[in-house]
């Protein structure tokens, strides 16, 4: 079987140049938590997942010494994502995308995503966007292989 077969051909898009804040208000409307990222040209330029978003509000300083979690004050959260409702989806997404292409195996496709820790792969032709493999489309055709 191929990732065309099982892939869902209608995946969220953002453009490289819209802002967090747009980012934010559309999430709710996004069917599998991930949104890639295209240019004008519709060509992938890279993926942003609820993770990403979190991590911007996060300063770097946590990640590198938990005890300092306490300096962040009570209205840290909200004031951080009042700063960064202005930037740009460019400056916040992950570049370097990990893709599939339609007939590449659904073994590759687990394998990427089980090596790399990851939920979703874009599937690509081109570099433009034809689907997106989420796990829960992996999972249910698990369920499908054994019911039969």
């Amino acid at each position: 079987m191929k990732v065309k077969d099982i892939m869902d051909t209608s995946p969220d898009f953002i453009l490289g140049t819209d802002t967090f804040k747009h980012l934010v208000n559309i999430l709710d409307q996004v069917k599998y938590h991930v949104v890639f990222v295209v240019d004008q040209n519709g060509t992938l330029i890279g993926i942003l997942t609820e993770g990403d978003m979190i991590k911007v509000l996060i300063p770097k300083y946590v990640t590198v010494d938990e005890s300092l979690l306490g300096v962040m004050g009570e209205n840290y959260f909200e004031k951080k994502s009042r700063e960064c409702k202005d930037l740009t989806v460019n400056e916040i997404m992950t570049k370097n995308v990990i893709t599939v292409q339609g007939d590449d195996t659904i073994i590759k496709a687990a394998a990427l995503m089980f090596i790399n820790k990851i939920h979703s792969l874009p599937v690509v032709k081109n570099s433009k966007v034809i689907g997106i493999l989420p796990r829960q489309i992996l999972l249910k055709y698990i369920t499908k292989v054994l019911t039969e």
